[in-house]
């Protein structure tokens, strides 16, 4: 990848030295590549046609810096909370290209929507659309709303990161979703504009975007013989990345295809996320201390579980590197773990790297689902995040400190 790569045998993400960044702003951090970035969503907005929309999925990386370079270069967002549909706006986000899903929006979440006269908010139940006709009438603003579609569909992904089979909290079944256009159709409160679904994330093949795309095709042709016209399809995103041997969707290959399937009078929208910023970024991490047994050798580093959640919540592979590669070798087998009181705190093991008490090491395809899924956890501080490019860095989130955590506490011991 040419904007993460060696030179000499040192890692550079977008021309800046992975060292220097380390001894800037110190360890853990995060770093992303601002080009890669650009480059990844441009392969989606140059796919796509004019009326048609790309919206960023903000639970993978909802730092203000990403959503505003986003922003700047045409991407809309997909959003699951009243506070990040308030960091796009902060962002600069053009609110007519926000759309609202999640299964759990509070009063306050819709009403800031509404008022915010976003794109869509996606209904995802009965109820929920009960709640959206009564604060669409105080408010007296009629909503612009998609149907939620569960098209019971396996994403083959990991068990947590499905979001569309029989047991999923998400979305509506198609009888119910014919039920919820009737009433929309009967409440003159809401506006009906599209269906959408969402099957997963990490999607692997080309074949079960299509299929997901033939259940909301359905559904909309009986709409539409109940007289309810519908100009948009969401098909949710979930495109794959390499993280080890697994197989990448290419937007700029899928795309054509499905706008050849959906014709010239549907429109469709995307939520991608970790096919855009997945691959961006990596997370720095120091070598603490090396620990060697009979049965297990250790390589413990100073990010933890609480830094990058993924290897201990879904087993997930990253690739692992030492930031300067080492002259020498080593027959032995290592397991890189953080300082975290559980066994689970490991980010790979059967390592052969060879490295030295105060090395860095390099966690790649951390640019997705990284940061956003950070904690406190063990009053561990959150770690700062910089930007790289073309060969120029800045800091977007500075480290937080032992005083920022307990900021809202202190005050209560009084």
């Amino acid at each position: 990848m040419d904007h993460i790569k060696r030179t000499d045998g040192e890692l550079f993400i977008d021309g800046v030295s992975v060292t220097e960044i380390a001894e800037e702003y110190g360890t853990p951090s995060y770093v992303y590549s601002e080009s890669l970035i650009k480059q990844n969503l441009e392969e989606y907005t140059s796919s796509v046609r004019k009326e048609d929309k790309i919206c960023y999925a903000v639970k993978s990386n909802s730092n203000l810096s990403i959503l505003k370079l986003l922003a700047d270069n045409g991407s809309g967002f997909d959003v699951v909370s009243g506070y990040e549909l308030q960091r796009c706006l902060i962002a600069g986000a053009d609110p007519k290209k926000i759309i609202f899903s999640g299964v759990g929006k509070t009063e306050k979440e819709i009403s800031l929507a509404l008022q915010n006269k976003i794109f869509s908010i996606n209904i995802e139940s009965e109820s929920e659309l009960e709640r959206i006709i009564r604060i669409s009438e105080v408010l007296e603003i009629k909503a612009d709303c998609f149907i939620r579609l569960n098209p019971e569909i396996s994403s083959e992904s990991h068990p947590y990161i499905q979001t569309a089979l029989k047991s999923s909290k998400f979305g509506v079944d198609t009888d119910t979703a014919i039920r919820i256009a009737k009433l929309i159709k009967e409440s003159k409160q809401v506006n009906l504009i599209g269906i959408a679904s969402h099957i997963g994330s990490q999607i692997s093949k080309e074949s079960l975007v299509l299929e997901n795309l033939d259940s909301l095709l359905n559904v909309l042709k009986i709409l539409e013989k109940n007289d309810q016209k519908i100009n948009f399809v969401d098909i949710g995103g979930g495109f794959g990345i390499t993280y080890k041997d697994e197989k990448n969707l290419s937007p700029s290959k899928l795309l054509p295809k499905i706008i050849d399937k959906v014709g010239p009078n549907i429109n469709i929208i995307l939520e991608p996320g970790r096919s855009i910023s997945g691959k961006a970024g990596i997370l720095i991490t120091k070598t603490e201390y090396i620990k060697e047994s009979k049965d297990q050798n250790f390589i413990v580093v100073d990010a933890g579980m609480n830094d990058l959640m993924r290897p201990s919540l879904y087993e997930a592979w990253h690739k692992i590197e030492p930031v300067i590669e080492s002259k020498s070798t080593t027959e032995d087998s290592y397991k890189l773990v953080g300082p975290i009181c559980e066994s689970a705190d490991q980010f790979g093991e059967g390592l052969h790297i060879a490295v030295d008490q105060g090395d860095l090491i390099a966690i790649f395809d951390t640019g997705a689902y990284g940061f956003s899924m950070a904690s406190n956890y063990n009053t561990r501080t959150k770690p700062a995040e910089v930007l790289a490019s073309q060969g120029n860095k800045r800091l977007i989130r500075s480290r937080e400190t032992f005083e920022d955590i307990i900021s809202q506490e202190i005050e209560m011991l009084q």
